[in-house]
């Protein structure tokens, strides 16, 4: 049966990668690349799985649809939230509403699944210790039966990234990897013949899954990478992130070929990947060094004792029971630990700011008064003591270097616009890359007794597992790939994640929503009648213009400038 848009996510892949394997490896890719659009895809900040992921589903901006991060914070608490806490519809919905038949299969952050009158929804993983979907992730609900009864029991993560440090783990992680990738093939092409589809998506997660794990192995002159003689060293595991993208090429092919000849087929990522590196930052503890932060008396042995906890929670359990437990009381007591690791030793009356440190999401919220528990910024004072900590983070310098750490420091209005832009944290940071990798943002209450603001990590903790500092990262530029009879061959173009999304409904012929985030790439597509057709003058002023003012009144209302 045929589809008018296939839309394939590729969690986490990367342009650079896909350039470096070839055409020999990964004809597919490059084959559509040659012969249609593709970009490096530019990401909302951060480059973070769920924000970016949900951009695209919606087609709208963070600050509308109101997802940044798993969780969301109330003052010192967190609570583990997914996609529960999104504000707008996906763009499957407005579809629907349309009368277009329409499937979303996989793609995170989606539960509870919409109740699409014309099509199915089948939500993802919506946590970071999600094992398997029940009924609960479907609609309709009867889809859930058929599907377990041909396929299985859905699995989000079968090969249990908790135990990344077990012998042998590194090496049976492609093959696992690869053979998931096989499965959802298998589902994908049945569900594309059941019947006549207007818009299909469906959505791969195993290209950041081995990113993640694999990438020291992959990359000799990763600062991670393991000798000869480390157990966890293999051929399997160095060959491992190729094979991956080796078998979501012939995935890309196989579903291209299912949904018959004249489907428009778009491939998106939400983030590259990349490397990172053996040095290790505590955000907090640098603002401890600056005077903007102060810990608790007696707090490390608080912290040793709540990671102690979740550790065990996280390792000891079995999957299934680990996610029980999750789910236990709307995730309470996860949601518990997870406040106590963060924000437990910190003596917020002595605060004027501090951040998640969060690896994906570099960022620092101000202590304000009245909206903290023990706020100690004036409202009023807010940008001052924004400048204040702009100051302190970029004169931060990398210790055996000397280089600078940070960046960018960016207002979360600079970046945002919508009702939701209060759950961003009050600053965003972009960190330079340490000779090509990442810098790791660890918990400082992770750290070992008497470590300052950094630290290496020692040889044993180079290949990590979830949960802490793993080899690979996410980089601000994924993949996009756009082909089929009304997309031109030019080649690459510069695009964003929300532009993307735009796209695929201009080519079926859908209007845009007025509060999309992105423009349709117009530069990259055919006429009906299959003229390449340039980007309509008119527009292009108008998407331009517009684009540069927004920035610059979002520049001075972040400096106060503009109220």
């Amino acid at each position: 049966m045929p589809a008018r848009a296939l839309v394939l996510g590729l969690d986490g892949a990367d342009p650079d990668v896909v350039h470096d394997l070839g055409p020999a490896r990964l004809p597919t890719l490059h084959r559509l690349m040659r012969e249609g659009a593709w970009a490096r895809l530019e990401s909302v900040q951060p480059p973070a799985t769920l924000p970016n992921w949900t951009t695209f589903l919606t087609g709208v901006d963070p600050g509308r649809h109101g997802v940044f991060d798993f969780t969301t914070r109330e003052g010192t608490r967190v609570r583990f939230t997914g996609g529960t806490v999104r504000e707008a519809p996906t763009l499957f919905a407005r579809l629907d509403r349309l009368g277009l038949a329409c499937a979303c299969v996989g793609f995170p952050a989606t539960w509870p699944p919409e109740p699409l009158e014309h099509g199915i929804f089948v939500s993802g993983w919506d946590a970071p210790v999600a094992f398997e979907a029940d009924r609960s992730f479907v609609w309709p609900p009867k889809l859930h039966d058929a599907i377990t009864a041909r396929f299985g029991t859905t699995r989000f993560d079968d090969v249990d990234e908790f135990d990344a440090e077990s012998p042998g783990w590194h090496a049976r992680l492609p093959g696992a990897l690869v053979a998931r990738v096989g499965r959802k093939l298998e589902l994908g092409r049945w569900l594309l013949e059941g019947r006549d589809w207007d818009a299909f998506a469906l959505y791969f997660g195993e290209s950041d899954t081995a990113a993640h794990h694999l990438w020291a192995h992959h990359d000799p002159a990763s600062p991670r990478h393991p000798g000869p003689a480390d157990p966890q060293s293999s051929p399997e595991a160095a060959d491992g992130l190729a094979r991956v993208y080796e078998a979501l090429d012939g995935a890309v092919a196989e579903l291209w070929e299912a949904a018959g000849p004249g489907a428009e087929l778009t491939l998106v990522s939400d983030h590259g990947s990349g490397g990172a590196s053996d040095v290790v930052l505590y955000l907090n503890r640098a603002l401890e060094e600056a005077g903007l932060l102060a810990f608790r008396e007696g707090s490390a042995a608080r912290a040793a004792a709540t990671r102690l906890a979740k550790d065990a929670a996280l390792t000891l359990l079995p999957p299934a029971v680990r996610e029980r437990l999750f789910r236990l009381g709307g995730a309470r007591l996860p949601s518990w630990l997870e406040s106590q690791a963060r924000f437990g030793a910190i003596d917020f009356a002595r605060t004027t700011a501090f951040s998640d440190e969060l690896n994906y999401f570099p960022g620092v919220w101000l202590n304000v008064e009245g909206r903290e528990d023990q706020g100690t910024v004036p409202r009023a004072e807010r940008e001052v003591a924004a400048r204040r900590v702009e100051a302190a983070l970029l004169a931060l310098r990398h210790p055996w270097t000397g280089a600078p750490v940070v960046d960018t420091v960016w207002r979360r209005e600079e970046l945002f616009e919508g009702p939701f832009v209060e759950r961003a944290p009050d600053l965003l940071l972009r960190l330079h890359l340490d000779g090509g990798y990442s810098i790791n943002l660890m918990p400082s209450g992770t750290a070992p007794p008497g470590t300052g603001p950094w630290r290496k990590l020692a040889p044993s903790e180079h290949l990590g597992r979830k949960g802490r500092s793993l080899p690979g990262s996410h980089r601000e530029r994924g993949l996009f790939v756009a082909a089929g009879p009304r997309v031109a061959p030019v080649g690459e173009i510069d695009a964003r994640i929300a532009d993307a999304a735009a796209t695929w409904l201009a080519r079926l012929d859908v209007a845009v929503p007025a509060e999309a985030a992105g423009r349709v790439l117009w530069e990259a597509l055919r006429d009906a009648g299959g003229e390449a057709r340039a980007l309509p003058e008119v527009e292009a002023r108008r998407a331009h213009d517009a684009g540069d003012e927004a920035r610059v009144e979002a520049r001075l209302r972040a400096l106060g400038y503009v109220d």
